[in-house]
C-alpha cells in the first residue's frame, strides 16, 4: 500500500498537535497567571490565544492559536474602465506549538471561506521545524519557499497592500518540501526542495516535478553608518515548466537590499527570470519613513520588462478593468504611495495607499494605465 506525504503529515498533525491542545486544558496550574485586576490595554486582547506556557515542560512549552484577518477596500479608475469592491483578503486560523525545550515547533494553519460556508477552504501551512541551531534549522511539510524580499516577508507585516508585479508572477506558491536554514556569523543561507505539482493541500513527490531553492545572504550593520545594511541572492531553479506550483520558468533570480538608518528604510530587488518563458526582469524600490512609532509612510516603484508579452496585469486589481489580449505586455511600471497606522504594532494596523500603473501591450495589445485607491485592515494573532 502506497502512503502519501499528505497521508503522513495530515497523521502528524493530528496525532501530535491535538493532543497537546488537551495536555494544556489538564495542565492549567501551568499556565501563565492570572492577573486579578481588569486591564483595559488592547495589547492584552493577544494574550487570549495563548493556551498553555512552560519553560520548563519536558515535553510541551508553548501552545497557542494562530490567525490572521485581512480586510480591503478597492476603488479602480483607468482608461480601460473602472471597478470597486471590497473583500476578505486572507481568513487563516490554526494552532502554533514549541516541544521538547522549545527545539522543536509544530504549526498547521488552514484558510476560511469568509461567508463560512463550508467553513474549510484549504491547507495553507502544515509542518515540523528543528529549530534548536541558530546554525542549522529543519523545516519538513507545507511551507512558503523564501524567495525574493516581498515575497519572503509575510503577508502579516508586508507594506502595501499587494506584493509588485513581477514577484507575484514569479513567486511560487507554498509547497510540500523540505528546507534547511540558519546563520552564522554574518552569514545566512537556505536551501531547499519542494514539491512542483499541487493541489490544494499536500501532493506529493513524484520525483520529477520538483523545484529547489537556494539563497544566501550577508549582514554588514557592524561598523557601518547604518543602523541594519544586508544583502541576499535567491535562486529558484524548476525542473518541469509543466508545475503548478513555481511558476513556468526555469530560472528565477532575486538579488535583495535592504538598508535603515533612523526613521528611513529601502528595501531594494533586482529581479531576473529566463527559461521555457520569455525572459523577464525588473527593479522593486521600497523606501520607508518613521512619521511616529504608530505611523509611516511607503512608497514603491516598479519596472518590469519581457521579451516578448510576458508580463500580465496584476490580479488585485488591474485585471478587473475590460483588458484587451488578458492584460499580458511588455513593460510595466507602478508608483505606491500610502499610510500605515500601527494600532498595536503589526498585529492590528490600518492601511491605506494609491497606486498608479501603466503597461505597455506589446504587439497584442494589451494597454493598460490608471490608478487604484485602496483602504483596509489586518490582523493576527
Amino acid at each position: 500500500m502506497k502512503i502519501s506525504m499528505n497521508q503522513i503529515l495530515t497523521f502528524l498533525i493530528t496525532s501530535i498537535t491535538l493532543p497537546l491542545i488537551s495536555i494544556s486544558l489538564i495542565a492549567g496550574e501551568s499556565s501563565p497567571p492570572s492577573d486579578n485586576s481588569p486591564s483595559n490595554s488592547l495589547k492584552d486582547l493577544w494574550n487570549i490565544p495563548q493556551l498553555y506556557s512552560d519553560s520548563d515542560s519536558l515535553l510541551v512549552n508553548d501552545l497557542k492559536l494562530i490567525g490572521r484577518y485581512q480586510w480591503q477596500y478597492a476603488d479602480l479608475n483607468s482608461d480601460q474602465g473602472g471597478w470597486s469592491d471590497s473583500e476578505s483578503r486572507r481568513v487563516r486560523l490554526g494552532t502554533e506549538a514549541k516541544v521538547f525545550g522549545g527545539d522543536w515547533k509544530l504549526k498547521g494553519e488552514i484558510n476560511i471561506n469568509d461567508d463560512f460556508s463550508p467553513f474549510y477552504k484549504s491547507l495553507e501551512e502544515a509542518y515540523i521545524k528543528y529549530q534548536g541551531n541558530d546554525a542549522l534549522n529543519v523545516t519538513i511539510g507545507k511551507q512558503k519557499p523564501a524567495w525574493s524580499y516581498e515575497q519572503s516577508t509575510s503577508s502579516r507585516k508586508i507594506l502595501t497592500f499587494e506584493r509588485s508585479l513581477l514577484v507575484n508572477q514569479l513567486s511560487p506558491k507554498k509547497s510540500t518540501g523540505i528546507s534547511a536554514s540558519g546563520s552564522i556569523e554574518n552569514w545566512s543561507y537556505i536551501l531547499g526542495i519542494y514539491n512542483g505539482d499541487i493541489n490544494e493541500e499536500f501532493g506529493d513527490f513524484n520525483g520529477s516535478g520538483e523545484f529547489a531553492l537556494a539563497s544566501i545572504g550577508y549582514d554588514y550593520s557592524k561598523g557601518s553608518d547604518f543602523d541594519k545594511v544586508a544583502w541576499r541572492l535567491d535562486l529558484l531553479h524548476n525542473k518541469d515548466e509543466t508545475n503548478n506550483a513555481a511558476k513556468p520558468y526555469k530560472n528565477s533570480i532575486s538579488l535583495n537590499h535592504s538598508l535603515t538608518k533612523g526613521a528611513i528604510t529601502l528595501n531594494t530587488d533586482l529581479i531576473h527570470a529566463g527559461g521555457y518563458s520569455d525572459d523577464a526582469y525588473g527593479l522593486v524600490l521600497l523606501p520607508t519613513y518613521d512619521i511616529s512609532d504608530k505611523l509611516q509612510l511607503v512608497a514603491r516603484y516598479t519596472y518590469a520588462s519581457s521579451d516578448g508579452d510576458g508580463l500580465r496585469a496584476q490580479n488585485r486589481y488591474e485585471r478587473k478593468a475590460s483588458l484587451t489580449d488578458s492584460g499580458y505586455g511588455e513593460d510595466y511600471q507602478s508608483y505606491y504611495l500610502g499610510l500605515n497606522y500601527y494600532i498595536n504594532d503589526y498585529k492590528l494596523k490600518l492601511m491605506t495607499g494609491i497606486e498608479y500603473a501603466d503597461m505597455n501591450g506589446g504587439s497584442d495589445g494589451g494597454e493598460f494605465s490608471g490608478w487604484t485607491l485602496f483602504s483596509g485592515l489586518r490582523l493576527y494573532f
